[in-house]
């Protein structure tokens, strides 16, 4: 006997024949966008608590645009700002407590595209950013419509 849109030859595995399960085993390792914003924060804070409970890790990334403000010595020669060393530091504090391993990079170039490329390089679960005050063109928007992995978007 056949129903109307299932496959015939379905079978119950051994995972719908007695203890059932909704979606996996949990995460593994999930990307976070940060960079110090309260989203970005908040972002962070949802992240380190989802990796709590799945036993996961954290990547949290920085993404420098790659028209990054540069401020002028009076001598004329560029001193870009050190962003990425006091986020890190910036980060110590927001993850005292929190038992879970994370680690730290800086990236250049888009900040969607540079989420989905580390978390395609290191097999990520999921990609987790804080909501941007710009709806459409934000890093969360542009990130679901293109991500190949799960998005969340923290308030």
């Amino acid at each position: 006997m056949s129903r109307t849109g299932e496959d015939p030859r379905w079978e119950p595995g051994p995972a719908l024949s007695g203890h059932f399960e909704i979606g996996k085993d949990g995460a593994r390792l999930l990307v976070v966008g940060y960079d110090g914003s309260e989203p970005s924060r908040n972002a962070l804070a949802y992240a380190a608590g989802l990796a709590r409970r799945d036993d996961a890790a954290l990547l949290v990334a920085f993404v420098e645009a790659l028209i990054t403000p540069t401020l002028w010595f009076l001598a004329g020669s560029p001193i870009i700002p050190d962003s990425a060393v006091d986020l890190r530091d910036d980060l110590r504090t927001e993850l005292v407590g929190w038992p879970v391993p994370w680690a730290f990079v800086n990236v250049r170039g888009d900040t969607a595209r540079q989420l989905e490329a580390l978390a395609e390089a290191y097999k990520a679960d999921a990609i987790i950013v804080g909501r941007s005050r710009s709806s459409w063109h934000s890093v969360a928007a542009r990130l679901a419509k293109r991500a190949r992995r799960t998005v969340l978007v923290v308030p």
